[in-house]
């Protein structure tokens, strides 16, 4: 008998020890809301809704809230993620096409190096005229960065494709940049 209420003791010391476990590990788990900023912020959310975010801060019991366009997103306790707006900055590497700076403005480039003519033209996958107009500017930005510019003086522009048929896109322009172009060796 004294074995059995010995046992019956050692069962119940670990079912609370583990159900006070599980309750301290439930109320660790946050939710981590990111703004458009970049900056985080730890706390329970509460309710989404089509205009606000709110959410309970940690160590708080007064629920607090922000405009769902302040937030970039929100990465739930349990894994999911929820995305709402994009981040008001991106950080990209110097040497990124997306560096490229595209204009029609001949001011814009006064003093700069021109580093020669370039052109693109549209992806085949495309499936309508802004796809497509896209796609040639990322491709013009990408053979710019590799010549050395910082912005593209475009000339010529030219959409074609009507209803029923695959749009393309074409562009053409002139590359600048903050050094004089490198000379090629003489053969």
């Amino acid at each position: 008998m004294r074995k059995i209420i010995k046992d019956f003791l050692l069962a119940l010391l670990i079912i609370l020890t583990s159900v006070s476990c599980w309750a301290q590990a439930d109320a660790v788990r946050v939710d981590t809301i990111i703004l458009v900023s970049g900056k985080k912020i730890l706390g329970k959310i509460h309710g989404v809704s089509s205009t606000k975010i709110t959410y309970f801060p940690v160590n708080k019991s007064k629920p607090e809230e922000f405009a769902r366009k302040q937030v970039q997103k929100i990465l739930y306790s349990t894994g999911r993620r929820e995305f709402f707006n994009k981040p008001a900055f991106e950080m990209v590497a110097e040497r990124d096409f997306k560096t490229i700076v595209l204009t029609d403005n001949p001011e814009e480039v006064a003093g700069l190096y021109d580093l020669g003519k370039v052109e693109a033209k549209s992806s085949k996958n495309a499936r309508n005229a802004k796809a497509a107009q896209q796609s040639a500017d990322i491709r013009i930005q990408k053979k710019a960065v590799n010549m050395g510019a910082y912005i593209v003086l475009i000339k010529k522009r030219e959409s074609k494709g009507g209803y029923g048929e695959v749009p393309t896109h074409f562009v053409e322009g002139v590359a600048y940049g903050l050094d004089p172009p490198k000379e090629e060796p003489k053969k």
